[in-house]
């Protein structure tokens, strides 16, 4: 099923889908099928394009997204709330295309080494969250020296006494900078973590 643009704010728009057309779809009615893609995809859409900020991105993982929601339309016609259930699968497909171009994986390791046992995971609960995209929006929201710090650590593959040094800093103080750059990209995690949970009734 083509999609002309990408919906952007509709993740919590009200679908009423009649299990009638449920039942069809799981008979392997085509055309059930595409009026049911017809209904959700404005929601799916908005779901993906909030995770990836990317229009290209929600095109292929919607793509990806109807091929498993044909597989698995056997299950239509039980579910209790379909809307919540097409909900996860798309982000479930969403995360499985964020892991295939994920990026900067070894900076999200420390972070999950630096943060507290008792914050659920964090890290492995937002698989999505190594990519490109978030790792870049959460640098840039790190104050301006800490920032700094974090990239001449990272980009320069410079050592803490070497950063030091160079800016006239003591090593104690570019240990904290980067504890705290750390602990701040951790925090951005959760608070997307918080979105995910919202959006998915």
């Amino acid at each position: 099923m083509a999609c002309a643009g990408v919906n952007k704010g509709n993740e919590h728009m009200n679908v009423n889908i009649e299990n009638e057309l449920l039942i069809k779809v799981a008979e392997g009615d085509e055309k059930a099928f595409s009026k049911l893609l017809k209904e959700v995809v404005p929601v799916l859409q908005s779901i993906i394009f909030k995770v990836v900020k990317n229009e290209d991105a929600v095109l292929e993982i919607l793509q990806e997204s109807f091929v498993r929601i044909w597989l698995n339309r056997h299950k239509l016609p039980g579910l209790e709330k379909p809307v919540p259930w097409l909900k996860r699968l798309v982000l479930n497909e969403t995360f499985t295309w964020l892991n295939k171009n994920a990026r900067q994986a070894n900076i999200f390791t420390e972070i999950s080494q630096v943060e507290d046992p008792s914050h659920n995971n964090i890290i492995d609960q937002l698989a999505y969250s190594e990519t490109d995209q978030v790792l870049k929006r959460a640098i840039e929201d790190l104050p301006p020296q800490r920032k700094l710090i974090f990239k001449m650590s990272r980009e320069e593959g410079l050592k803490s006494n070497e950063i030091a040094e160079k800016l006239n800093l003591s090593n104690g103080y570019v240990k904290n900078a980067l504890t705290a750059a750390l602990k701040q990209l951790e925090d951005q995690l959760k608070k997307a973590r918080n979105w995910m949970l919202n959006i998915i009734p």
